[in-house]
């Protein structure tokens, strides 16, 4: 995405906004927003290539050997990402 695609995306974006008339749905996208704004923070890096290959080919080694986590944690874990 160019930066002019991506300023194009906040304009329209700002005039969705502004076409809200309701007060508890502008509340509720404040909300949104805000939220997804600070995941957009704490996304702590991104890896190369092979970091990737790396990490899959442990995460492969792992479910051949019944290694890994319940659904409880994994739901916990998706849950503090959200």
């Amino acid at each position: 995405m160019t930066a002019l695609e991506l300023e194009a995306g906040k304009i329209e974006l700002i005039r969705e906004i502004l076409r809200i008339d309701n007060r508890d749905v502008l509340d509720r996208v404040r909300l949104e927003i805000r939220k997804w704004l600070s995941i957009s923070e704490r996304i702590p890096c991104s890896y190369t290539l092979e970091d990737v290959k790396q990490r899959l080919s442990i995460t492969e080694a792992d479910a051949i050997a019944g290694r890994g986590i319940i659904e409880e944690e994994a739901n916990d874990i998706i849950d503090n990402w959200i």
